[in-house]
């Protein structure tokens, strides 16, 4: 047997072994957790005062049916006001957190997602920009947020830090 191959076996032989790793397996209920949080002092379009926090959590789910269609109501979603990601803010008073009841709440819709291909499980991180012009209002603040598949599978509830209400910068949680 020559040089030539040789090497070609060997390098058939990784190739083989490097190109048969398994599918990784997701439930069917979707999971969301904590990425990270930035919090700034900024003006909003009109020109108030704002604390800005940029909330960014992680989804995995195993079927990735994920997000609504634009201007379509979705079967089972009229009890959900048709929005399918919830963000909740938590202040502490006198060391316990209370929800914070806003005249308008953070529900969202999400995109569309629909993955292309056998392998339809889904990774995904979604982005949240919320302006606050009373935040002086608030000592230390929390939020806990979740989602809904198409099939009206609802996430775990996702968590953030604590975090003192006056920070600035990118909160993030070490692994």
């Amino acid at each position: 047997m020559n040089i030539k191959t040789l090497l070609f076996l060997i390098g058939l032989v990784f190739f083989g072994i490097f190109s048969c790793t398994k599918a990784r397996v997701y439930p069917i209920e979707p999971e969301i957790s904590f990425k990270e949080m930035s919090m700034y002092d900024g003006y909003d379009t009109l020109g108030n005062a704002v604390k800005r926090i940029i909330l960014t959590m992680s989804v995995v789910d195993g079927d990735g049916n994920i997000g609504l269609p634009e201007d379509i109501s979705w079967p089972g979603f009229d009890t959900l006001d048709n929005k399918n990601l919830y963000v909740n803010l938590y202040n502490k008073v006198d060391g316990v957190f209370e929800k914070v009841v806003l005249l308008a709440p953070f529900h969202y819709r999400t995109f569309f997602l629909e993955p292309e291909g056998q392998d339809k499980s889904l990774t995904a991180d979604f982005e949240v920009t919320m302006d606050y012009t009373n935040f002086q209002d608030y000592d230390t603040i929390k939020y806990d947020f979740y989602i809904y598949d198409r099939d009206l599978h609802k996430s775990n509830v996702g968590v953030s830090p604590e975090v003192p209400a006056d920070t600035t910068g990118i909160i993030t949680v070490a692994e």
